[in-house]
């Protein structure tokens, strides 16, 4: 897979990609909703990854970023058990789970 294929398998593809930046910074009635796309996405890790690594901002692997750090403003909306279920899924290997 090269650098950008993942992108073709991301659950997000199609949708307006303006909901993952300023639509979740202004709306925090849809950011369950776009939590939820990210947590059933194939490619979460690698665009978590990908997130991390070039610095961006907004909705990235179902966690808000910032300059490519978690946002606790735009993150706030998830739980305890939110964060455990995102934070596995994100750095747990699918063998291992």
């Amino acid at each position: 897979m090269n650098r950008n294929e993942w992108k073709d398998e991301a659950s997000c593809l199609g949708l307006e990609t303006n909901l993952f930046f300023d639509e979740y910074e202004d709306n925090e009635e849809i950011r369950p909703a776009i939590d939820k796309i990210c947590s059933g996405c194939p490619v979460a890790k690698q665009c978590f990854a990908v997130g991390i690594s070039q610095k961006e901002w907004g909705v990235w692997g179902g966690i808000y970023l910032e300059k490519g750090k978690v946002s606790r403003e735009f993150n706030r909306t998830k739980t305890k058990s939110d964060w455990a279920q995102t934070w596995t899924s994100l750095t747990m290997n699918k063998e291992t789970e």
